[in-house]
């Protein structure tokens, strides 16, 4: 491995702009937890973000790519290595084709707000998730039933050996439950490519209105400091998914609370930092949580939220 000092001038020169060093990690998770990386890179450019991550691959120096920081739990101690956000954002339409691409970073408001804008339907569920359009591909986000990789066309990645793939079909990313293949091969998303449905803009715009309705009713005020849904929905034995929620609320989650940890009064499967939360704490009350789901039902609880260990054996 190349001598850090080398590797942060090396950046400099290539970007013009250096390493941060230090820098809270609580800041960029919506947990607001989370100790200092030892050096972070916001990259603003696809130029920008394949430099920092080349640099990175080729120093075989450790690196970890975030997007809007949601689903994301940090350690207490912070994170040894490289931080880099990807802050790449850009939409374009071609009503030729009817082909809409998003830079990785773009964050998913934007999105829903642009086919909004348009009349660009089949998008709809998305709107009220965080998050940007890369973490959202990774994780396969969505709701009420449906998950962005249904939409997607394809993609442009970098792999871990820094070697850019345009045209990945949507096959290739293994899509299931809340997940992908890029969970497994921390592939980056450069762009994703969709197809919306041609729409009214009043008839994607009033749908838009009743997602977030809904979202209102069930989620914590925005402002809060939580990930969303804490652990994915249950496989049950007849290929159907249970709502994590309800098991949890059948074995008293609601009154759970770990020292600034809590779950959200409204909502089972929401655990939530009151103020002074540590990321042990998090951990903590999702370890008796799931012990508990395991203990009355025998069903297995997985998380949705991913931990990113300060050191890489730190799991």
């Amino acid at each position: 491995m190349r001598l850090m000092s080398d590797i942060r001038r090396l950046i400099e020169e290539k970007v013009g702009r250096p390493l941060e060093t230090g820098v809270d990690l609580k800041n960029l998770s919506n947990f607001k937890i989370g100790g200092p990386a030892d050096y972070y890179f916001a990259a603003a450019t696809l130029d920008e973000l394949r430099t920092v991550v080349s640099i990175a691959i080729n120093a075989r120096f450790r690196y970890y790519t975030i997007g809007g920081g949601f689903n994301l739990l940090f350690d207490d101690a912070g994170f040894r290595g490289l931080i880099i956000r990807n802050m790449c954002r850009g939409l374009d339409f071609e009503p030729d084709s009817f082909r809409l691409t998003a830079l990785g970073g773009t964050p998913l408001s934007d999105l829903t707000s642009f086919c909004r804008d348009r009349g660009l339907g089949g998008m709809e569920f998305l709107a009220g998730i965080p998050g940007t359009v890369g973490g959202a591909v990774f994780g396969n986000a969505g709701a009420f039933g449906r998950s962005i990789g249904e939409l997607l066309t394809e993609t442009v990645l970098m792999n871990s050996s820094g070697v850019e793939r345009r045209g990945v079909p949507p096959g290739d990313l293994e899509f299931g439950y809340r997940d992908s293949r890029l969970k497994r091969t921390r592939e980056i998303v450069l762009s994703a490519d969709f197809r919306p449905i041609p729409g009214e803009k009043s008839a994607v715009a009033s749908c838009m209105d009743a997602y977030l309705a809904l979202r209102a009713e069930r989620h914590p005020a925005r402002d809060m400091a939580y990930a969303g849904s804490y652990f994915k929905n249950p496989l049950g034995p007849d290929g159907k998914r249970t709502a994590a929620g309800k098991l949890l609320e059948q074995v008293g989650a609601k009154q759970l609370t770990v020292g600034g940890a809590a779950v959200y009064h409204g909502h089972g499967n929401f655990i939530f930092n009151r103020g002074d939360a540590t990321a042990a704490d998090i951990r903590q009350l999702a370890a008796i949580l799931k012990a508990r789901v395991k203990d009355r039902f025998g069903v297995g609880l997985e998380e949705e939220v991913i931990f990113l260990p300060a050191e890489p054996a730190g799991v």
